[in-house]
């Protein structure tokens, strides 16, 4: 530490060139720590989501429903605890842009698959004994001004059976997602109103969801269905809910590639552009190391000093870059909702002082050893 005030000299020697450097690196660390977060966050999540949450749908593509008569060969499947059929309804309430999801379900296997979601009490025994009735998210609750026992009619593009386009529901009681409360955002009803109800499709699923008895279970359990299927009219594509994220975020953008891109290419730059600054400085101050020597300082006093200024200046910098980057990364965290990306992961910042470090180092060391090598008399002739 006696040595401290001897590197904060040698960083501030020329400050203007110390402030250029420090604002280039601390540019570089932000956009970084950003997408190495974003990057990092997303894998977490990834890693952390419900390994035996099985979705089975068409394999020939996403929209193309299912036949109903599969349900039972699926729920007669080795490792399948609960499975539920699902049918999608989109509505909208009152006005066109006010948009309304409706899933159609088996309300008890549902909450049983999705644990995570939170009925109000009775909700779910009132939805089995009320075919028209609805359970609503609390966002929409908020977002609507709804209250239990309202009658709530959608416009629709489905039409009924007896011609109409509008749907009705009873609400019956709310839910919400803990977790994730802008993800109480549908009204879940019983699938055999939808079936009964729609005109098109009758005994046909957008997906099954399925359970299986443990995490271990749920490959098999995914071969099994698929393989099931397989070579029929209606094969099947079973995914978790891990292989789902990542295959629509794999569909949006490589994610990956494109943040080893940026960092590969700002790390080059930043480190022929250190380089050139530092060497620029010690070429300036061979008098001030000749100096040094001359008072009995040794040569590899002179090495490691450059890499200490080297070392401090990158760290600090790096240091600002990454805390700078903590704060944004939440900031994005409203487009991200579904990922729950809040906060840049401890990984991230250890790994950017670990490339801080280096950086210090592989644009320092050629400076450091000629600034330890370079004669006192050769030095000092330059004064």
């Amino acid at each position: 530490m006696k040595y401290l005030p001897l590197v904060w000299a040698g960083i501030a020697h020329k400050r203007s060139r110390a402030v250029l450097l420090l604002l280039q690196i601390v540019s570089a660390f932000v956009l970084f720590g950003t997408l190495q977060g974003l990057s990092s966050g997303i894998k977490q999540v990834i890693a952390h989501a419900h390994v035996d949450r099985l979705y089975v749908g068409n394999r020939v593509a996403a929209a193309n429903m299912l036949p109903l008569s599969l349900l039972q060969s699926i729920a007669s499947m080795k490792g399948v605890a609960y499975i539920t059929p699902e049918a999608d309804l989109e509505g909208t309430y009152q006005k066109t842009d006010q948009s309304v999801p409706v899933v159609g379900t088996n309300v008890d296997a549902f909450l049983h698959i999705f644990d995570e979601i939170h009925a109000s009490p009775g909700a779910a025994e009132a939805l089995r004994s009320h075919r028209a009735g609805g359970i609503a998210g609390s966002a929409l609750l908020r977002q609507y001004g709804w209250k239990i026992g309202d009658r709530i009619v959608l416009q629709t593009p489905m039409p009924k059976t007896d011609g109409t386009r509008d749907w009705a529901f009873d609400l019956l009681g709310s839910y919400d997602v803990p977790d994730a409360p802008e993800d109480a955002d549908s009204i879940i009803t019983n699938f055999s109103y939808l079936n009964e109800s729609r005109l098109a499709d009758r005994d046909r699923v957008n997906r099954f969801v399925v359970k299986a008895d443990a995490p271990a279970n749920a490959g098999s359990v995914s071969l099994a269905i698929d393989t099931a299927f397989a070579n029929s009219d209606h094969e099947t594509r079973t995914q978790s809910d891990a292989d789902r994220l990542a295959t629509q975020i794999q569909q949006t953008v490589d994610l990956d590639f494109i943040v080893r891109g940026i960092v590969g290419a700002i790390f080059f730059a930043l480190l022929l552009a250190t380089g050139a600054l530092i060497m620029q400085s010690v070429r300036e101050r061979g008098p001030e190391f000749a100096v040094l020597k001359t008072f009995g300082f040794s040569d590899r006093f002179v090495l490691l000093l450059v890499l200490a200024e080297s070392l401090v200046l990158c760290l600090s910098a790096a240091a600002i870059g990454l805390a700078l980057a903590y704060l944004i990364l939440p900031q994005v965290r409203p487009a991200l909702t579904e990922l729950n990306v809040a906060h840049l992961p401890t990984v991230v910042l250890l790994f950017g002082l670990a490339l801080a470090a280096l950086l210090a180092l592989l644009s320092s060391c050629a400076p450091a050893l000629q600034a330890a090598r370079h004669p006192i008399v050769h030095a000092l002739a330059k004064r």
